[in-house]
């Protein structure tokens, strides 16, 4: 089962190297939503736990990770992938 879903940016960017893009009625900037996970799967959950560890924020990481932070709490809270702490703290420590 494929958990990944591409989304198509529905609005037209702005220049070749932004990532923003504009709202066709108010022109405020918005992100475009590239991924959109409904599940996340244990190496998605390992990279959550990583840059949790990084000290990035919690909205940050469902926004980078395409998925909400329900599925970020129950990978934090044990619920879902449980040793996905420990994947990610092995794969900091060797990184140092």
């Amino acid at each position: 089962m494929e958990s990944v879903k591409t989304v198509p940016a529905p609005y037209p960017k702005k220049g070749p190297f932004m990532a923003l893009e504009t709202h066709p009625l108010t022109g405020v900037e918005i992100n475009p939503i590239v991924i959109e996970r409904k599940a996340l799967t244990f190496d998605e959950a390992v990279t959550a736990q990583v840059m949790r560890m990084q000290g990035v924020k919690y909205n940050h990481i469902a926004q980078h990770l395409g998925t909400n932070t329900h599925r970020l709490g129950e990978v934090f809270r044990g619920e879902k992938h449980v040793n996905s702490r420990k994947m990610a703290m092995y794969m900091l420590s060797m990184s140092s």
